[in-house]
Parts: structure tokens; sequence; C-alpha cells
């Protein structure tokens, strides 16, 4: 028993000598690292949040176009197509506001309703966008309203070199 009660004040000896710990110093070269790491990250980070933003604009354009594009080719609103010419939806960060007319009754057959579904998500390359819907002998035309966004809706970026 005493031969076994020394061999474990010995090997506690020894193994506090081994186990030190961290340093102080250690401590803080680690989170000057992570603070370095976040300095360059972040920038990075939330050019990818915008341009997810930016992304999320455009599929609401699209969903938003193909809405209309679905309600004037179904024969069963053909009465209220038949006086339909010209009409703008402009969306921002309050959601979107149609023109009374069939623009808003097309975005409700498709299940949006008004300032709730659909709305700006980019803050820094544009704040609202237009969408013009010409009508024409059953033709279809769209364009794209702020100039930021119809570059990004044509050319898949915001700003186009010359």
């Amino acid at each position: 028993m005493i031969k076994f009660l020394r061999n474990y004040r010995n090997n506690a000896e020894e193994n506090q000598e081994d186990n030190k710990g961290f340093s102080l110093v250690e401590l803080i070269i680690v989170i000057a690292i992570m603070a370095i790491l976040v300095a360059v990250l972040a920038p990075q980070f939330l050019q990818y949040v915008e341009r997810s933003r930016n992304s999320t604009d455009a599929s609401n354009a699209t969903s938003i176009v193909a809405a209309v594009q679905t309600y004037l080719a179904d024969p069963a609103n053909s009465a209220e197509v038949k006086g339909f010419s010209t009409d703008t939806v402009t969306v921002d960060a309050d959601g979107f506001s149609p023109t009374d007319g069939v623009l808003g009754k097309a975005l409700a057959a498709a299940g949006y309703d008004e300032k709730a579904d659909i709305k700006c998500k980019s803050t820094s390359a544009w704040t609202e966008y237009t969408i013009k819907f010409t009508y024409d002998k059953g033709s279809l035309n769209v364009e794209y309203g702020g100039t930021d966004f119809a570059n990004y809706m044509q050319n898949g970026a915001v700003k186009t070199t010359e």
C-alpha cells in the first residue's frame, strides 16, 4: 500500500509538470489571427450576400413576368385582356404595387398578394425596380426600369463595361 501511494504521488507530480496549458501570449496570438481572418473574409461574405439579394430580385421579376404572361394567355381572361395595353409594376422594400387592372388581377391569380410576397431585397445596387408591360395584338413586351436593374436583367451583372 505504501509503495502504491509513493508511486501515485510521484506520478501526480510528473503529470503536473507536463500539463501546463496555453500561455496568455499563445491565446493572444490565436485571437489576433482570428481577427485578421475576419477582417479579410467579412467583405467577401458581404459581397456574396448582396449577390444573393440581386439574384432574388431577378428571380422575383421573372416570376412576375411569368404570372402576367400566363394570365394573358389564358382564354378565360380574354374579356379583361381585351382593353389592356400598358401597365407598370413597381417593386421596393415594402413590396410591389401594380396599378389597378389586369396586372393586379394577374398577380392575384398567381397567388401574390399586394405588399407581402415580393419585395426588393437589394440594398446597394438598387432599392427599387419597375417592370413595364406593353401588350399589343397578342404580343407582350417587357421593359425593366432602373438602369442597374435593367443591366442586371440583360447581362447578369450590375455594371457593364463598354
